[in-house]
């Protein structure tokens, strides 16, 4: 079962849609759209740069070699055909379709998906870490089996799981070059679905919806840069530094993420959403879920990057966004499950 498959599954079909998600934009946004506002003290200019800094450590202003500029022209090629970006994806471990179709079912019980829980140890060691967590486990008191760790999650938090166990191969790949950039993309994209569902959890959207739009936000990200580390290895570049990757994916990886998002068939909201990011600004008028995932990376960019003894610097974010008070307490709590 193809990722796309599993998604469409989760989320929905769409419906058919005769214009592209940007040409849909306005039909959906109508009068009550909001606009975009930036933070007074931190532009999404200013995040961005911070992120990259964080995600590629080193010397970010030296020149590309002609080299490097023809291996990124042959990927951002590659990458614009259909095919080869589902090629580019990796296909879904055999147990979770399996659950899923118990998941769907209204005579399936807990016992049925432990059952089936219990056959992958990936997916076992996945569901008890989450349901250990504080996130889901604020009282404490150490759950070990499987079926008791079901329970705690409910299907909602079984949702996340599967969800998490879907992208985690596709955004934590190995990498020949900075090796942290995949974990720390992992963890970043991790903490934007879960701030997406607590913020759209208080402004009544739907929960798992706006778990996922955070979730694959930064799948153009992953997919570019794994196949940019294939290209170089290829090519035998020995040590690419930022400048290799860091203006490539600053150009490219959000609309790639949006093309993806398309390729997948993925509910139109989050198709809108997603291509809303790729030209967004300040006074322009989105989607919920666009303003959502414009807030949300934003908080979560500057919630990797700052020390954690420095978060509650960043309550400003807060107020300028308007977002749940408690919401770095529980970033902070999900992060023990990462």
């Amino acid at each position: 079962m193809a990722v796309s498959s599993f998604l469409r599954s989760m989320l929905g079909k769409r419906g058919k849609v005769a214009q592209a998600p940007h040409e849909a934009t306005l039909e959906a946004l109508e009068l009550v759209s909001p606009l975009i506002e930036e933070s007074s003290n931190l532009s999404r200019a200013e995040s961005e740069e911070r992120f990259f800094q964080f995600l590629f450590t080193g010397n970010h202003s030296e020149p590309l070699t002609a080299q490097q500029r023809q291996a990124i022209d042959s990927v951002m090629h590659a990458l614009g055909k259909k095919e080869y970006r589902l090629n580019a994806v990796p296909r879904l471990p055999t147990v979770i379709p399996k659950l899923l179709r118990s998941l769907r079912d209204p005579d399936s019980s807990v016992k049925d998906y432990v059952e089936i829980v219990n056959k992958d140890p990936v997916m076992s060691a996945a569901v008890l870490k989450l349901a250990n967590s504080v996130y889901f486990n604020p009282t404490g008191g150490y759950i070990g089996d499987i079926e008791r760790a079901i329970v705690k999650l409910g299907i909602e938090g079984l949702r996340s799981v599967l969800s998490a166990a879907v992208m985690q191969p596709i955004i934590q790949r190995e990498s020949p070059y900075f090796s942290q950039t995949g974990q720390r993309l992992w963890a970043h994209s991790l903490n934007t679905a879960i701030a997406c569902e607590i913020i759209g959890h208080a402004r009544r959207q739907e929960r798992f919806k706006a778990y996922m739009l955070g979730l694959v936000h930064d799948i153009g990200k992953i997919t570019l840069f794994s196949e940019l580390c294939k290209q170089y290895k290829l090519s035998a570049d020995s040590s690419p530094g930022p400048q290799a990757f860091v203006p490539a994916l600053r150009e490219g990886a959000t609309q790639l993420s949006s093309q993806i998002a398309q390729d997948w068939q993925l509910p139109d909201d989050l198709c809108i959403a997603l291509q809303e990011q790729v030209d967004i600004a300040p006074g322009k008028q989105v989607s919920e879920l666009g303003q959502l995932l414009f807030q949300a990376n934003i908080v979560c960019e500057a919630y990797a990057v700052t020390p954690k003894n420095k978060i509650t610097d960043l309550q400003f974010l807060i107020g300028d966004f308007a977002l749940p008070k408690n919401l770095f307490t529980r970033l902070e709590e999900a992060a023990r499950a990462i």
